[in-house]
């Protein structure tokens, strides 16, 4: 009996030490999370008003034309600087059919502004403390490491898409740089491929599309940030392709992959904070743009 108890007071005491680390990896994922997701959405487009740009010449001023990700004139923005006094928020009901559903936009505008607090006032102080602490080619290094550790998830899901010839340059990608510097380099990122590669990668909301269904309606997940039903589903299958799933203990993984992922949302903080200081609402800004942007990545 006092053997037993010796050793559940040692196993209490050891998970007692773990317990900051278990709580700075949540920190790092949530806030990575809710960065990466929004950089997708926040590298398209301030203000969206139409689902696809009118023929005809292109206005700068009007039409986003600057993400690789999208054709030009695909995403019809306003910026703030350009709304006249008539215009107000009350005049969005007579803008064109949204791309996609909002039935419960009370959930998701609420979601919205928490996680809107927690990446501004959380994430971003945490992530400037750690880029003054930690060299350029180490933040560098440790962002390709990432890359290459969502490698299943790429390949997988290219071939579930039927893209062979895609899920070949992954591989041959992913095999140069672990063989030749265990995925801190990217040695690949300047070679040409046979067949081009969407850096963003594929993943199992995109597979849903490809194959079919719909984006459904539109959600906001807390930290997680702007998805869809269709991508909310996908998660699930994301979940069991990320190699961290599987790796022991737990709690070391999600502290490893959390820190991995928190090191690269240095990479979206400008374009999301120039997303907040130009467009009228930045709410449905990002709900539109996000629903395009993943729009182009099924059809590309």
């Amino acid at each position: 009996m006092v053997q037993t108890t010796k050793v559940f007071a040692m196993k209490t005491e050891a998970a007692a030490r773990m317990a900051p680390v278990v709580i700075l990896g949540l920190l790092f994922w949530a806030s990575a999370s809710l960065g990466a997701t929004t950089a997708q959405q926040a590298a398209t487009s301030p203000l969206v008003h139409s689902p696809a740009a009118p023929e005809g010449p292109l206005a700068p001023s009007t039409y986003y034309t600057k993400s690789p990700a999208l054709a030009p004139g695909a995403i019809r923005v306003q910026p703030k600087d350009q709304v006249s006094e008539a215009d107000n928020l009350d005049d969005y009901g007579d803008q064109p059919v949204a791309m996609i559903a909002d039935p419960i936009e009370p959930w998701n505008r609420f979601w919205f502004h928490f996680n809107d607090i927690f990446f501004l006032y959380v994430a971003k102080p945490a992530y400037e403390g750690w880029r003054y602490i930690t060299p350029q080619f180490l933040r560098t290094g440790l962002s390709n490491m990432l890359g290459n550790t969502l490698f299943p998830m790429r390949f997988i899901n290219n071939i579930l898409q039927l893209r062979f010839m895609e899920a070949g340059v992954e591989f041959s990608r992913f095999m140069m740089n672990m063989m030749g510097s265990a995925g801190l380099v990217d040695l690949s990122a300047n070679k040409k491929t046979i067949v081009p590669v969407d850096p963003g990668g594929e993943d199992f909301g995109q597979t849903l599309g490809y194959w079919g269904l719909g984006q459904g309606f539109y959600v906001v997940w807390p930290f997680i940030g702007p998805s869809s039903l269709r991508d909310s589903i996908g998660r699930v299958g994301d979940y069991f392709t990320d190699p961290a799933t599987y790796m022991q203990p737990w709690y070391a993984a999600w502290g490893t992959v959390g820190g991995l992922r928190f090191n690269d949302v240095g990479s979206i903080l400008p374009t999301y904070e120039d997303l907040k200081s130009i467009s009228v609402d930045p709410y449905i800004a990002m709900r539109e743009a996000y629903a395009s942007f993943r729009k182009t990545q099924v059809e590309r």
